[in-house]
């Protein structure tokens, strides 16, 4: 067990800080001075630069699309809510389900145990016949999910579920075994821990993706910064910068495998509720790429870090993504209830590779009164929600948003001369 400290930051939900008592004034006082505008009240900032490719594509017509997200995070009212849904966990996801749908590969962060019957103390005991149960199944400070949130998000979309993070080993090391089984028997890819019984297993994935044009095997590598001081007895846990050269082997071996055609790195890393990077951050994601990977895609912090493009010194155009902030959560605050959705458009290279092609973004915000959905913003009525997108556009070039009505954009921005499909 860990201790609160370490553990508290990962949560920041669902209570809220005690307000200060109100000072009153009397006669003999000064009269207040008018309060500053607040960061929302300001004239927005300005978005940052809009990403471009200028390598022309080698072929303008094969396209593997790629949708990720960020943190997939239960807390309690969250489980609660689902658990009384006719359609479960995947009530929250379907109002963005056809968008990450009309990828050929989806990705998220599940963050922590989808364990059926395990407690917190890593004990296996009678499934619950509830999902949700405040037990087995329960949110802060050690997670654990009713597996059936593995089959709801494969219905929403997702192919590819990272299982590397803080909350990894929140049921020990039996939740990371039986995580592993849900995700196997719903016929998901999972990356970044590994089960007992199989620690030869590689920590990546590799995905298979028939499109028109051809057939892709994209590969995915999962690691974490730490599984909140619970010890990983087993080496269950891929760790990002204690494993620092196992994860750039991995890197380096799959950017030379002639049958894979493209590498995702996703760290689990950075400032929680920090919109900064960290020098760590940004120096390992330069390091995979030139190592080989073609794009970084980063969570943790629950809020929205930089989305960069970053030039290889051979000459590849890559992408960085630091963080995507939380999927859905029940967090508290603007920041934390605003997220996007990650669309990256890949192609052939000339030389036996993908190669970024394009890459777009859908606003979104996370809706926790009367129900748990997460919303494209531009779906919503206008003024609702204009303060998540104010606020995501400040971290994320606006040039580069996708609009939620139209079908995945291959060509977003670059050169390549491919039409809106």
């Amino acid at each position: 067990m860990c201790g609160l400290l370490a553990l508290a930051p990962a949560a920041l939900a669902e209570t809220p800080a005690k307000p200060k008592p109100t000072k009153f004034l009397n006669k003999a006082s000064k009269p207040t001075k008018k309060k500053r505008m607040t960061t929302e009240q300001k004239a927005p900032a300005p978005s940052p630069k809009a990403i471009v490719f200028e390598k022309p594509c080698a072929d303008g017509t094969t396209r593997v699309r790629v949708a990720a997200v960020g943190d997939v995070l239960l807390h309690d009212m969250f489980q609660k809510w689902a658990a009384n849904q006719k359609e479960g966990f995947y009530a929250a996801f379907a109002p963005v389900a056809d968008i990450i749908g009309a990828a050929d590969l989806a990705f998220a962060n599940l963050e922590g145990p989808a364990a059926e019957g395990v407690a917190s103390n890593g004990k296996a005991v009678r499934p619950p016949a509830t999902r949700y149960d405040k037990s087995v199944y329960r949110g802060y400070p050690m997670f654990n999910y009713h597996p059936s949130v593995i089959t709801d998000l494969k219905r929403a979309g997702f192919r590819v579920l990272q299982t590397a993070n803080n909350h990894s080993l929140d049921r020990h090391q039996l939740g990371a075994d039986k995580t592993i089984e849900a995700i196997k028997a719903a016929g998901l890819a999972w990356t970044g821990t590994r089960h007992r019984e199989a620690m030869n297993a590689p920590w990546y994935a590799i995905t298979p993706v028939k499109v028109a044009g051809g057939s892709f095997n994209i590969a995915w590598l999962a690691c974490t910064y730490g599984t909140n001081e619970i010890p990983d007895r087993a080496n269950q846990v891929l760790n990002c910068y204690a494993q620092r050269d196992e994860v750039l082997e991995n890197i380096r071996t799959l950017a030379k495998r002639a049958d894979v055609h493209a590498v995702f790195f996703t760290p689990h890393w950075g400032g929680e509720y920090s919109h900064k990077t960290e020098a760590k951050q940004t120096e390992l994601a330069k390091d995979v790429l030139e190592a080989g990977a073609t794009a970084v895609i980063g969570s943790h912090p629950h809020v929205m870090q930089p989305l960069e493009k970053y030039v290889t010194k051979d000459g590849r155009e890559s992408v960085i993504a630091y963080s995507l902030g939380n999927f859905v959560s029940n967090q508290i605050g603007l920041p934390r209830l605003s997220s996007a959705i990650l669309l990256l458009a890949l192609g052939p290279d000339g030389k036996g590779k993908l190669q970024m092609a394009s890459v777009g973004w859908v606003p979104l915000r996370m809706q926790t009164k009367g129900g748990f959905r997460v919303e494209a913003i531009d779906r919503l009525k206008a003024p609702e929600a204009r303060e998540n997108r104010v606020h995501l556009v400040r971290h994320l070039p606006e040039d580069n948003i996708h609009p939620p009505t139209a079908p995945f954009a291959t060509q977003l921005a670059g050169t390549c001369p491919t039409p809106r499909t």
